[in-house]
């Protein structure tokens, strides 16, 4: 037997060796296994357990071999450099919950977590497939029963092993979740005690859940899979539309889906599979598949041919959205060093939206100062901001130009995670970069996720982030877990988890249909929403202009560089356990007057908004305005706020709150019914006089073209029962002509003292 001679020079960076031993240096057994390529085990057997099953001719007993000897683990990695890695569960002191969505399991965590409470740790691994390994620690001695399986598609693996980022699958690569990494200090949480209390043979009942809600045969599977050949799988919206078309078909719809989206070059199955879960049936059905493709040309070879489309594909065309008020002039010119960085994103974008350029400028100028600033009160600069527009309307480049500007300040490491998927993913990035921006892309996405699906996990990142926003002047702390089953060592570690004075700006960026179709009235009420400046753009889809390039004025990067620089030995942007030592910023009697007087006027709001139930939506305008007036005075190089810099920011936070909170009124439902009722009001509101026709409100209204005729005709009735519409027979503007029955409001923005001379007889009428 020919012995490969140990190499102890230092492994390559990125190399399956280096992660290798990092992960046997926290105490991981660790062993090769052979990985995928082209979408086949490297072994190129018929094996049973592609990608995944032991490289046998280095580790002959398999998982038994492993270990954290880093001689060995050179030995064996020497022998196949691109192997994947194998993690043992019981000798690295772990427990696996192993979620595979394929299987129902993402289905399945939602009931038991309903039922239990989160089942989140602190180390979360997206496995190739887009599933789950949520790992905790449990010692290896301890001796406790548990069951092999919590329900359909969740494993829990405690005897047997997993496979570890970046092996590469067959089906994709393993990776951790941005803020898991466990060699990056990060500690898998205690096992559950009610986990710990199952046993094989009490196995959670909660998760036997019906997959498919609507029955096909082999015969229309088909016609389905030759209709999706005809179309194209690039357009996002209807990739996303015929999604929801397949979702009452349970698995088989999936499979459908999955394999259409293949033929993309976007395609990403992670993201397949986020997708995939967040629909809900009764939107759209499949027969919109068989009417798209017949636009394209497609003739069912079937002799029965297709069935009768439904409803056509046009019909969940994103609903129209009223017209927004354009922001008063002096908001979108902000003062001092904000105008300079506001002027720069605009003079570089394609497609320019001046009201996210401001929100980008703020976001830039809160994460330069993080922790080094606060006022007299301790208010410190670190905001939430949510830029809503539709897509292709370049809501996109504020991102850009921030990272853009931060790197060329050097300050680049100040850039956070794109997201966070737990609240201990969240505490996580902030042990690492205690002040940090993250700029959320598809922030209606992670709304999405925790109101209408209600995850327990996305729930938890949510409340992370209120909890951090009201910490900024205080202590960040992981949530209390039981240590039963730990070493000393690791719970010691877990006891120094925690962040002082942490500073997270949040930069998010949505479109209309998935922010205001997401949210229910409890977003407002929970206090969350009012923790954001929320800014919707009036500025629709634009066509690009020629890319402009315009170098960072120095002006801008030397206020940078002077803002963010420390004085004390310990460096703010590092040390997440050490208080901060902010420069801090007086503000004058003036100013604090503008303020005192803002207060009372949001109780007011508070008072008026009550019975909509926003208030909530302007309990912290004073506050947010006190924050941003910070950055107005620093970014105007003064040494207090003055009563300048407090009125521009009152005015900025009160205009953007009163439009916000006008727009959810008309906007917010707590039911499907609830929300069609809300989308057909604002629809017809808007319309003003001369009101709309059924045929009107189906080619606007996606959630009410969705429904059958009785289901649209009870819509109208609730409307028209409460006072808010009325249906009327018009005649043409002349009088003559075909007459035209269309719904008008009644109340509200659009009241029958508003209507035209000619429509307020025929309403009156109609109400006698």
């Amino acid at each position: 037997m020919n012995i490969v001679p140990i190499d102890n020079a230092a492994p390559a960076p990125g190399s399956m060796l280096e992660h290798a031993l990092r992960y046997a240096a926290i105490g991981w057994h660790v062993f090769p296994v052979w990985g995928g390529a082209d979408e086949k085990c490297k072994c190129r057997r018929m094996c049973k357990s592609p990608g995944k099953h032991p490289v046998e001719h280095i580790v002959p007993r398999g998982q038994d071999d492993a270990t954290t000897d880093p001689a060995k683990i050179r030995r064996w990695w020497a022998q196949m450099p691109d192997a994947g890695i194998g993690c043992v569960m019981r000798p690295s002191g772990l427990v696996a919950i192993d979620i595979d969505p394929r299987n129902g399991g993402f289905e399945s965590i939602d009931e038991i977590e309903v039922r239990h409470g989160p089942l989140a740790s602190d180390v979360m691994q997206f496995t190739q497939a887009g599933g789950e390994h949520r790992l905790f620690k449990l010692a290896a001695d301890l001796n406790i029963s548990l069951p092999g399986k919590l329900g359909k598609g969740i494993d829990v693996k405690r005897n047997g092993y997993i496979v570890l980022a970046p092996t590469k699958g067959i089906a994709g690569t393993y990776d951790w979740e941005g803020s898991s990494d466990p060699t990056d200090g990060n500690i898998p949480s205690p096992l559950p005690d009610w986990l710990r209390g199952l046993s094989q043979n009490h196995q959670d009942q909660a998760v036997e859940t019906t997959v498919a809600s609507r029955h096909v045969t082999e015969a229309q599977v088909g016609e389905l899979r030759d209709a999706l050949a005809v179309l194209s799988s690039d357009d996002r919206d209807r990739w996303v539309s015929f999604g929801m078309a397949l979702r009452p078909l349970g698995q088989v719809g999936f499979d459908l889906w999955a394999e259409w989206s293949k033929r993309s070059e976007k395609f990403d199955p992670v993201d397949q599979i986020r997708v995939w879960r967040s629909f809900r049936p009764g939107r759209v059905n499949y027969e919109s598949i068989f009417f798209a493709a017949q636009e394209a040309g497609w003739i069912n070879p079937l002799s029965a041919g297709a069935p009768p489309p439904a409803v056509p594909f046009e019909s969940v065309i994103l609903p129209l959205q009223p017209t927004i008020t354009t922001a008063p002039a002096h908001l979108l010119n902000p003062p001092g060093m904000l105008g300079q960085i506001v002027q720069w994103i605009e003079a570089t974008s394609r497609k320019p939206q001046p009201q996210f350029s401001v929100q980008a400028a703020i976001a830039f100028c809160a994460t330069v100062m993080g922790r080094r600033y606060c006022t007299s009160q301790r208010n410190w600069p670190s905001l939430y901001l949510l830029n809503i527009g539709k897509s292709a309307s370049g809501k996109e480049h504020g991102k850009w130009a921030v990272e853009k500007l931060l790197d060329a300040c050097g300050l680049g490491h100040l850039i956070g995670p794109s997201s966070y998927t737990s609240n201990s993913g969240v505490l996580s990035a902030l042990m690492t970069k205690p002040s940090h921006l993250t700029v959320i892309d598809e922030f209606g996405k992670v709304l999405e996720a925790a109101s209408i699906k209600n995850s327990a996990r996305a729930n938890s990142a949510l409340t992370a982030l209120m909890e951090v926003w009201a910490r900024c002047d205080g202590t960040m702390r992981p949530q209390g877990y039981s240590t039963f089953g730990m070493s000393s060592q690791d719970a010691a570690k877990m006891e120094k988890r925690q962040v002082i004075n942490p500073a997270l700006t949040l930069l998010g960026m949505t479109t209309p249909e998935t922010f205001f179709d997401t949210i229910g009235s409890a977003a407002a009420r929970d206090g969350f929403l009012n923790r954001i400046i929320i800014v919707e753009s009036d500025i629709g889809r634009q066509a690009g202009q020629a890319a402009r390039t315009s170098p960072i004025p120095d002006t801008i990067i030397e206020w940078a560089k002077t803002t963010h620089r420390h004085d004390g030995l310990a460096d703010p942007d590092i040390n997440a356990t050490l208080a901060a030592v902010p420069r801090m910023v007086g503000i004058r009697d003036d100013a604090q007057a503008a303020f005192d007087a803002f207060e009372r006027e949001c109780l007011a709001l508070m008072d008026a908004h009550d019975e909509h139930g926003m208030a909530e939506m302007f309990g912290r305008c004073n506050e947010t305005a006190m924050k941003l007036s910070l950055i107005v005075a620093v970014a105007c190089n003064w040494q207090a706020i003055t009563a300048e810099h407090a009125t521009w920011s009152i005015d900025y936070v009160r205009h953007y709150s009163l439009r916000t909170v006008e727009r959810l009124k008309t906007s917010v439902a707590d039911s499907e019914f609830e929300a069609v009722k809300k989308q057909v009001l604002a629809l017809i509101r808007n319309a003003g006089p001369s009101g709309m026709t059924e045929r009107e409100l189906n080619k606007s209204s996606r959630k009410l073209s969705c429904l059958d005729q009785r289901g649209q005709m009870n819509v109208l009735n609730s409307l028209a029962f409460i006072g808010d519409i009325s249906r009327i027979n018009m005649s043409g503007p002349s009088g003559r002509g075909k007459p035209r029955t269309a719904w008008i409001a009644i109340n509200g923005d659009k009241s029958p003292t508003d209507v035209s001379p000619i429509i307020t007889p025929c309403l009156r009428a109609f109400q006698h």
